[in-house]
């Protein structure tokens, strides 16, 4: 892989960790609130929350690295690395939220995990680079 291609790979898993602990923040912090309703206290209480705050924060610095990914490679190279994810939003929903992740959800962690080497390994060896 060229130098750039390393580059987006980095870029990428900094964004990857940044978007599944912003998901599980999010996740803990909306908890945390019980609120759901209408409303603008509801909606503020739930908004002003700590965990809810940072969650958003980490969320948009992922998206912020994830345009500059896309500017420097191209989708179906940048997509498959947001993969990594589902097994990493699957760590900290076990481990941090304490939530029960079946042994079916695990499997398909890993999977979609697997997919994303195999592109990754693909991408050495095609053309042009």
């Amino acid at each position: 892989m060229s130098a750039v291609k390393w580059k987006v790979v980095a870029i990428m898993l900094v964004a990857t960790v940044a978007v599944s602990v912003g998901e599980t923040l999010l996740s803990k912090g909306m908890k945390q609130t019980n609120t759901a309703g209408p409303g603008l206290f509801a909606q503020a209480r739930a908004v002003l929350n700590w965990a809810v705050l940072c969650g958003m924060f980490l969320m948009a610095a992922y998206f912020g690295l994830y345009m500059i990914a896309l500017k420097w490679a191209d989708l179906s190279f940048v997509l498959p690395l947001t993969a990594v994810s589902y097994l990493l939003g699957a760590l900290l929903a076990r481990y941090y939220l304490h939530e029960t992740v079946t042994q079916t959800r695990w499997i398909g962690a890993l999977i979609i995990t697997a997919g994303v080497v195999i592109v990754g390994l693909g991408e050495q060896s095609g053309p042009g680079n």
